[in-house]
């Protein structure tokens, strides 16, 4: 059965369970999702060796939730915002035939209007089945005026060698080199052999309502899982970024002891906004609105 749990530092999680012998675990700090296992008993998140359980700093690892920016273009507030360093609420967990489902809630606070000074209300929901595991994240603006923001989901793949690893499925798409300069660059697929910061602008198919074509993470001996993003604001597809990260030694904070940076590949689909050698225009909620990313992994092997 899922339910509350506790994890690391005594902190509160819910646990997700099915009937197949899949699992997932996320800690109501952050909101961040730390496990997702198939039913093969196959760990398919990274948590930093390195990660700190205080209930203060953001989890290294796993699935850290970015809202309400990306990145510091406020300096005034943390990198990445407070999402993932704020305490969340349990809402539900439901367990039935088909999958289990938990999910958590955040809503302004006296804290968060000091950095930010806007209403909102946050959902995450985790839909774990046999065959996959389903991420979403609503964001809803509460406030009687539209708001700038950006949100994405952070997430951290295990893989068994980083320097053996593709990303497949955003050909075609301009990206941002941010490990090169800034540059603005166009490539088919993904190596990734050393630091590597790069943000895929949003495609601009959307047929069928998707806003993004799969993305495949390609490991030696074949292909490891599938990936489809997708995004809305106000009941509209759209296109979505997808930031593909790994820091190597060079770029290892310090909740990230080398040689961890091999184990793991972050491909973090977002709804971040027009880039121009940085991102200076962000996306625009109207007042009542609710905008949403989502990300469900298909494990293949």
């Amino acid at each position: 059965m899922s339910g509350p749990g506790k994890g690391q530092g005594d902190l509160d999680t819910v646990e997700l369970r099915h009937a197949s012998g899949a699992s997932a675990q996320i800690y109501l700090f952050g909101a961040t999702l730390t496990s997702y296992k198939t039913p093969d008993g196959v760990e398919r998140i990274f948590v930093s060796p390195g990660a700190i359980f205080d209930g203060k700093k953001a989890i290294r690892g796993g699935v850290p939730l970015v809202f309400p920016q990306f990145g510091q273009p406020d300096k005034a507030m943390a990198q990445h915002g407070f999402a993932r360093s704020s305490h969340w609420t349990l809402a539900s967990v439901e367990d039935n035939i088909e999958g289990s489902t938990a999910t958590l809630t955040l809503v302004d606070s006296e804290a968060t209007r000091a950095l930010w000074n806007h209403s909102f209300a946050l959902e995450f929901v985790v839909s774990l089945t046999a065959a996959s595991l389903k991420m979403t994240l609503k964001v809803t603006n509460t406030s009687e005026a539209p708001f700038s923001f950006q949100t994405l989901l952070h997430t951290y793949f295990r893989v068994s060698d980083i320097g053996e690893v593709g990303v497949r499925g955003l050909g075609g798409r301009t990206y941002l080199d941010k490990a090169n300069g800034g540059k603005e660059l166009q490539v088919s697929d993904v190596a990734l052999p050393s630091f590597t910061d790069r943000v895929y602008v949003g495609g601009k198919d959307l047929a069928s309502g998707n806003a993004a074509k799969d993305v495949l993470i390609i490991q030696k001996g074949g292909v490891s899982c599938a990936i489809c993003n997708e995004g809305s604001i106000a009941g509209v597809p759209k296109p979505i970024e997808i930031v593909v990260w790994n820091p190597y030694e060079e770029k290892s904070p310090g909740d990230l002891p080398p040689p961890a940076f091999k184990e793991f590949v972050c491909v973090e689909p977002g709804l971040i906004g027009q880039m121009k050698d940085d991102f200076v225009e962000m996306h625009e909620l109207p007042a009542g609105a609710v905008a949403c990313i989502s990300q469900k992994i298909i494990p293949t092997s």
